[in-house]
């Protein structure tokens, strides 16, 4: 079963936001990858950039189930994938050091053979690092090692940065050790760790292009390698998914997609570059662009931005309801392929938009969470739709969380404008459920919403209720807040909030002027429950069983269940209305 590493990130976020006294919230979630111990003797080169999957490969790879391999778009890294270190193990829980401080994410090598080299044949250790930005920062007495194993299978430590503000570039930096003597064994490894704060996901780090080889030069950051830097997602300007009959009114949102090339030789790059589709369940490929020449050529060491057409997707779609088109982008740069350095490995970027019912800023993942921790608090997300369309469901990200102590409903709400106090349009009780997936909540009445609209809930306790929030896109300024009855935009969270409007069609019959309901049936919230149960209407008659059949109560003309007497288990109702006969399970705890 997933799990999710989850700690409330108290510093930078609360000062920000202390002059209002909000308590808006930032929260790690777990990373989730490992390595098979599989200790083999390898032969150089060592290299890996992490660009071939989101897991280690463990044909380098001893110990590194609890870092995680990340693909954040924003943080400029020399290729594709980075390993992010911080204090949280991959079952998502902190290390929870004696004293609160310590060696936290560990990433060690197999065992390398350099029993046939010696000082001559410069054998060169090299690495890039950044503070995470996505993440809570080291600070000062924090510090990211490196260390080695010496003949004699001590761990000697050959290098170290400390955190602060003083070492922060905002850019990742290149360093290089020499592997002297001690080391030049036939069982030698590295090691890469952090030491900071075991309470959770504090004090992060991330590395990227780790290599190991000899006739290397120190401070020689050159390598004959050319690189696509992130993965991106999109192809509309903040959306990640749309409903696919909302495909033809899309275009006028449509966006370029933004790749980044990284030339990490110091001479200039002849490149070609292909962008292309597919639909799978059409089984049709498209051409974006074939072996196009980027052009002016890219130059020693330069970073470059190349930005597509934009692409009018519903002329590769047939009207049936394709679900997704799958995305290839890749470069020929020369580059080259040997064992264990397979420099072409990072020359490539797929990516899939899906087409569902709903629409998502998000891409599905949750790297962190945000929320409120105040009662009577809103938490909503701006949307705005390309058609016409009837809201039937809201769907809301809650992360199985071992810190947040909510146990209350909330009430989800719907608001055409938040200037208007009389603009909220949906106000429906519901039950939380923190598990490994979207909350699905069904409006008990449906309404059309067009232009934009504001989705989300109010809480009813002072504890934190956190929301999943995705951090490989950034459409924060869609966050709005209430606290102490003032809507507050959000300036302080990043990311991509995990609240998504569902259309579909509906039991209701809805115009503009009346909405004629038709037999629908009876949801019932929440369930499970303390012991008071709610009915979406109220009904005629309501007869309710113990599990082994016998009747243990009756009620007529309601819309609420008391079962507070009664202990926790399995319950049997049935409702008479309308000439209509349903029956549910109830669950008392």
């Amino acid at each position: 079963m997933k799990s999710y590493k989850i700690l409330i990130i108290y510093h930078l976020i609360l000062i920000q936001i202390s002059s209002f006294g909000q308590n808006l919230e930032s929260v790690k979630i777990p990373k989730l990858n490992s390595s098979n111990h599989s200790l083999e003797n390898i032969e150089l080169p060592f290299w890996d950039d992490f660009s071939s999957s989101q897991n280690l490969n463990n044909l380098f790879w001893s110990e590194g189930e609890n870092v995680s391999v990340k693909d954040y778009y924003n943080i400029d890294a020399p290729s594709i994938n980075v390993i992010e270190f911080d204090g949280l193990n991959n079952e998502g829980n902190p290390y929870n050091n004696e004293i609160g401080y310590g060696v936290c994410d560990v990433l060690i090598s197999d065992k390398i053979n350099l029993s046939f080299k010696s000082l001559k044949d410069s054998v060169y250790f090299s690495f890039f690092w950044d503070f995470n930005i996505n993440g809570e920062f080291p600070d000062y007495e924090d510090s990211l090692i490196v260390d080695f194993l010496n003949v004699d299978k001590e761990w000697i430590t050959v290098w170290n940065t400390n955190g602060g503000l003083l070492n922060f570039k905002n850019q990742f930096t290149y360093n290089d050790i020499l592997v002297e003597n001690d080391f030049l064994h036939e069982d030698f490894m590295f090691k890469i760790y952090n030491k900071g704060n075991t309470e959770g996901p504090f004090d992060s780090w991330l590395i990227d292009y780790v290599y190991l080889n000899d006739n290397r030069k120190g401070n020689d950051s050159i390598f004959l390698d050319r690189s696509l830097s992130f993965r991106t997602n999109k192809i509309f300007k903040d959306h990640i998914s749309i409903p696919f009959s909302h495909i033809l009114n899309a275009n006028s949102f449509i966006d370029s997609i933004s790749i980044k090339i990284n030339n990490l030789d110091n001479d200039i790059q002849p490149i070609n570059y292909t962008f292309k589709g597919y639909v799978s369940k059409e089984n049709t490929e498209f051409l974006i662009y074939n072996k196009e020449p980027l052009s002016p050529i890219l130059n020693g060491l330069e970073k470059r931005i190349v930005k597509s057409k934009p692409i009018e997707i519903s002329s590769y779609l047939s009207s049936s309801d394709s679900s997704s088109i799958d995305f290839l982008f890749f470069i020929e740069s020369g580059d080259s392929s040997y064992v264990n350095q397979n420099l072409k490995l990072n020359d490539s970027m797929r990516f899939s938009v899906n087409f569902f019912n709903s629409y998502s800023y998000d891409d599905g993942s949750a790297e962190f969470a945000a929320g409120l921790n105040q009662n009577n608090s809103e938490l909503v997300l701006k949307h705005k739709t390309f058609s016409e369309d009837t809201l039937t469901h809201i769907e809301i990200y809650f992360p199985k969380n071992l810190y947040s102590s909510y146990s209350s409903d909330i009430e989800l709400v719907v608001y055409s404008d938040l200037d208007n106090e009389n603009s909220k349009i949906v106000s429906q009780l519901s039950s939380v459920n923190f598990n490994d997936d979207f909350n699905l909540f069904e409006l008990n009445n449906p309404i059309i919403v067009k232009d934009s609209f504001y989705i989300g809930f109010r809480q009813f306790e002072n504890s934190f209720l956190p929301v999943g929030l995705d951090k490989n896109s950034n459409t924060s300024e869609k966050i709005y807040y209430k606290v102490d009855n003032n809507w507050f935009q959000n300036d302080v969270i990043k990311g991509s909030l995990m609240i998504r409007p569902v259309f579909s069609k509906s039991d209701y019959v809805l115009t503009n002027t009346e909405s004629k309901k038709f037999k629908k049936t009876i949801s019932i919230f929440p369930n499970p429950s303390r012991g008071i149960f709610n009915l979406s209407t109220k009904v005629e008659n309501i007869t309710i069983y113990s599990i082994d059949g016998k009747i243990i109560k009756r009620a007529n003309n309601t819309d609420r269940i008391n079962l507070l007497e009664f202990r926790n288990g399995y319950y049997l109702i049935q409702i008479e209305d309308d000439n209509r006969i349903e029956r549910h399970k109830l669950i008392k705890n």
